[in-house]
């Protein structure tokens, strides 16, 4: 009988590096949300993948950046805590925008007490004599465990770099059931939904300050259905006014495209009711952090 193997595993890098994308194809479900926007993924999240002989848990971790406010300084605790305790790292490096001195830095800053594994990621958008100057670049660091190259969007390499992991796991138990692919609970991920489809609606600054609670949420046996009523926090008056949109016709579209992937990752019928409340400087605000979720201490 062949050995159990089990392990942590962190992911790191910068901003739309591709993290999230990247442990939502690793595990075959979505974990994390995505969007083009940076610092779209605000917690730890973690995601699960059991196989027969294996399990791998993950942990993908806001882009790092320098904090301008607490929510900020939010995001980069949970990167640290990430990165403690964990069987190695993987580092994930945006290919198309070559290896950063700042992607350098993680490398050299982590590589002091963990074993890394360096990921390019997005190969399907760059040329294979760049990748290739940048895995040359990368091998100098004899301290990695692997350089990979991947494609998530194309699925590139995804297994090659599934087997690298399993290869530097250790034997050990299952931390996690069979059937568990986070540890998140439903409203959190019905949270993160809503807040993803804000993300891909809404442009310029008005992401960032956009965060989402949910008031309530009960299955009506009767109708047969989750019954969700969540509000949508933003900073300015002149922002909520955005956010709704002519006729209502921006914030309706928003709890439409949410409410179908809401329905998807419950296997329930939804009805989905959002209010907008504006909230000054919450992203500063220690108490309102606190209240819908951002609570520092609990990292």
């Amino acid at each position: 009988m062949s050995e159990f193997k089990s392990g942590f595993v962190a992911i790191i890098g910068g901003a739309n590096a591709g993290k999230s994308t990247l442990m939502n194809k690793l595990i075959k479900n979505k974990v994390a949300i995505v969007s083009p926007k940076p610092q779209t993924t605000r917690n730890k999240i973690i995601g699960i993948l059991t196989e027969n002989d294996y399990q791998i848990i993950f942990l993908d971790t806001p882009g790092i950046f320098k904090p301008k406010n607490v929510l900020g300084e939010y995001m980069m605790k949970n990167v640290d805590s990430a990165t403690k305790d964990v069987d190695f790292i993987i580092i994930v490096i945006d290919s198309s925008k070559g290896v950063l001195d700042s992607d350098v830095k993680l490398i050299e800053k982590y590589s002091k007490n963990n074993k890394i594994i360096a990921v390019l990621s997005k190969v399907d958008i760059t040329n294979k004599e760049k990748v290739g100057n940048q895995i040359l670049k990368l091998s100098k660091y004899e301290n990695l465990l692997d350089i990979v190259p991947v494609s998530a969007k194309k699925n590139v390499n995804i297994e090659e770099l599934k087997q690298v992991i399993v290869k530097n796991l250790q034997e050990g138990y299952k931390y996690y059931n069979d059937d568990m692919i986070t540890d998140k609970p439903e409203r959190f991920m019905v949270s993160e939904i809503i807040r993803e489809k804000a993300l891909l609606c809404y442009q310029n600054e008005i992401p960032h300050g956009i965060s989402v609670s949910i008031e309530q949420m009960t299955y009506n046996e009767q109708k047969n259905m989750y019954e969700i009523y969540a509000n949508i926090i933003c900073e300015k008056d002149s922002h909520k006014a955005i956010i709704i949109g002519k006729k209502g016709e921006a914030l309706k579209k928003v709890a439409t495209l949410a409410r179908i992937d809401i329905e998807k990752a419950l296997n329930e019928k939804v009805f989905l009711n959002l209010w907008i409340k504006v909230k000054e400087n919450w992203r500063d605000n220690n108490f309102v952090l606190k209240e819908i979720g951002y609570n520092s201490k609990e990292i």
